[in-house]
């Protein structure tokens, strides 16, 4: 598996892997109409590719496949985490995590910020991110629900910030 920058001929295949994660994987914590809401069917995501291309964004990619990819703001929001539905648990969110991480504690970023899905919580949680709060957001008709997290990278020794950088461009 490699990471490499996010380019403008990925879009469609990150805009795919998104709808399809989101229906399958988010499945067990919102509700049809809410995965509708939050990744319709038509793909229409107009200012995602804009977003990807205007921040440090990576995608992973394992045998020529797109399985995951993640973007930050230098303000030290941690914007978005998808990994491919058929590729969950082999590390490629804690790949992406990690190169955000690193990235953003490069540019002297203290403390991460993320809003987390339900599904997404333990994962950040795993990683040392801290609930705030709970809240929602009112996407075509539906509320769904996230968590407000945070790092603070300055508590201690990270050793994946002292890993050599292995974002291919």
């Amino acid at each position: 598996m490699k990471l490499r920058e996010y380019h403008l001929e990925d879009y469609e295949e990150v805009v795919d892997l998104f709808y399809n994660t989101v229906h399958s994987v988010n499945a067990e914590d919102y509700t049809e109409e809410q995965l509708d809401a939050w990744a319709p069917e038509d793909k229409s995501l107009p200012k995602l590719d804009s977003r990807l291309l205007n921040s440090y964004a990576v995608v992973a990619e394992k045998d020529g496949i797109i399985v995951g990819f993640g973007n930050a703001e230098d303000t030290g929001y941690f914007d978005c985490l998808y990994t491919h539905k058929d590729y969950q648990r082999i590390g490629v969110a804690t790949l992406i995590a990690d190169s955000i991480e690193k990235y953003l504690y490069g540019k002297g970023i203290q403390i991460i910020a993320v809003d987390a899905s339900v599904t997404a919580k333990p994962f950040f949680e795993k990683r040392e991110y801290l609930v705030l709060q709970k809240e929602s957001v009112e996407r075509r008709g539906q509320t769904i629900a996230y968590f407000k997290m945070q790092k603070n990278l300055m508590n201690e020794h990270h050793p994946v910030f002292e890993k050599s950088d292995t974002i291919q461009k």
